[in-house]
């Protein structure tokens, strides 16, 4: 039989927001018993694509925060983050935060012991503990500010997320008491439905991998940190799986370009506009004007005149169409070590910086400078942020390619599958079902990864929208 909820402790202790965290998780289980609903791990494994995009999202939040760029965010880095989501109304009818909550919950976080000496910080992982840790301790207490707390404020998908991880720790500690032990991680193989899935799934090493301490019992927080890990398990074979040359992922700016991605579909559900790529089609013909602005920008400064843009040859166009002397005459405003990586994101077959970029990878550079201006940051000096600031034109087309790319990526966690792009076609118009054929998804998928990114989008759009220009260079000659 389950304890009674203890009573709420004081968020100043480890000892009183343990409790706390073990009241919330009985508050989560008599929900689930009030709609006769049993916490499913197997149920929830099959939802592991949705909850992975939302981890995503978080990872990318985190990159954020770490304004040291050490892959860590302490104590100072979080509450500025808190304090701007606040300042967003992300806390509506919340009390203010307190500095002590977010000590102490970063501090329940630290699943890893940290180094003697070591200020509390967290990596990505433990960041994604603290999440869900807010989150069900705002859910317990409608007055408390937590960061967790505050991104389930109006993110369905979040919400969604976060709770399955509620119910995926309740299908062990079926009492809600705060832990479970090895037999009930046991027990739950035995008396699972679907046992041959349950212990295909939970072998002795995942026991391993959820007692971080050693103790003998898995808490809450431990076990977040373990799901974490499950979560992106495939991932980290796809990255195994990739060549020795260039790892998307592994770039720094990529958690920038999905935070953007976000960011563009925060601003276009503000607006109350719907990603609408039969819209878009429409407006091809001014898009086609501002691809071929790019494309004499690309001629221009492609001086040996070998079809492609050299990252010394961006060089010089940078400087010059953004004019970034400064009053003493130095160069300020071009980030270089931001323009490589921009440069290597847009490399999309793979060359590397001693091929350089083609017109079509171009106008992926372009994009992807753009979202990355509009997110802020350094990448806001770049030319294509700093172009768009004065040029309606380009601004509209560059926010038509990102509402496009939405159109399919609706929760902007940096990648669609195949499914979610059929599932958006049989949702649009004649106009886009008639382009978006299934032929369609292999011009996108270039890596051959089964998702497509917002490069990879860029790159198929500009052949859509530039269809056919071919032919028409072909009749001329």
């Amino acid at each position: 039989m389950a304890e009674e909820p203890i009573k709420r402790g004081s968020m100043s202790t480890s000892k009183g927001m343990r409790a706390n965290v073990t009241n919330a998780l009985q508050l989560a289980k008599k929900e689930l018993d009030s709609k006769n609903e049993k916490a499913n791990f197997i149920r929830i494994i099959m939802r592991f694509p949705k909850i992975r995009a939302v981890f995503d999202r978080l990872r990318a939040i985190h990159s954020r925060c770490d304004k040291s760029g050490d892959g860590e965010i302490d104590v100072e880095e979080l509450t500025q983050a808190m304090t701007e989501l606040f300042n967003e109304g992300r806390a509506d009818g919340r009390a203010p935060i307190r500095p002590t909550v977010v000590a102490r919950t970063l501090s329940i976080s630290e699943v890893e012991e940290q180094g003697e000496g070591k200020k509390s910080s967290l990596d990505v992982k433990q960041f994604i503990v603290m999440c869900a840790v807010g989150f069900i301790l705002a859910e317990d207490d409608k007055d408390l500010s937590t960061f967790g707390g505050m991104l389930a404020s109006g993110d369905d998908a979040y919400r969604g997320a976060m709770t399955d991880v509620v119910t995926a720790y309740l299908s062990f500690d079926r009492e809600g008491k705060g832990y479970f032990t090895a037999d009930e991680f046991n027990g739950f193989m035995t008396a699972s439905k679907r046992a041959d899935a349950a212990k295909s799934f939970f072998t002795q090493d995942r026991w391993a991998e959820l007692d971080v301490s050693g103790d003998g019992k898995v808490e809450f927080e431990e076990f977040v940190y373990a799901f974490s890990k499950w979560i992106s398990d495939d991932e980290d074979d796809d990255e195994d799986e990739e060549d020795d040359g260039y790892v998307r992922s592994k770039n720094p700016l990529t958690p920038r370009v999905i935070l953007a991605l976000q960011l563009s579909k925060t601003i276009l559900d503000k607006q109350k506009k719907d990603a609408n790529f039969t819209r878009i089609i429409m407006r091809f013909p001014k898009i086609h004007h501002v691809f071929d602005r790019i494309r004499s920008i690309h001629a221009k400064y492609d001086l040996n005149n070998d079809g492609t843009l050299y990252l010394k040859e961006l060089y010089g166009a940078m400087k010059e169409l953004i004019n970034n002397q400064s009053e003493d005459g130095k160069d300020d405003l071009v980030d270089f070590k931001e323009v490589e990586n921009i440069f290597m994101l847009s490399d999309l077959d793979h060359h590397g910086l001693q091929e350089g970029l083609d017109v079509k990878e171009f106008i992926v550079f372009c994009a992807v400078g753009f979202i990355l201006a509009e997110a802020g940051g350094k990448s806001a000096k770049l030319v294509t942020g700093e172009v768009s600031d004065n040029d309606k034109e380009y601004r509209q087309a560059m926010m038509d390619i990102v509402g496009a790319y939405l159109t399919f990526d609706k929760e902007g966690k940096g990648y669609f599958t195949s499914d979610e792009m059929h599932t958006a076609v049989a949702n649009c118009k004649k106009d886009a079902g008639t382009l978006l054929t299934p032929e369609r998804w292999r011009e996108l998928d270039i890596d051959h990864s089964g998702k497509v990114d917002f490069e990879e989008f860029v790159l198929a759009f500009s052949n859509w929208v530039t269809a056919g220009d071919d032919e028409d260079e072909d009749e001329d000659e």
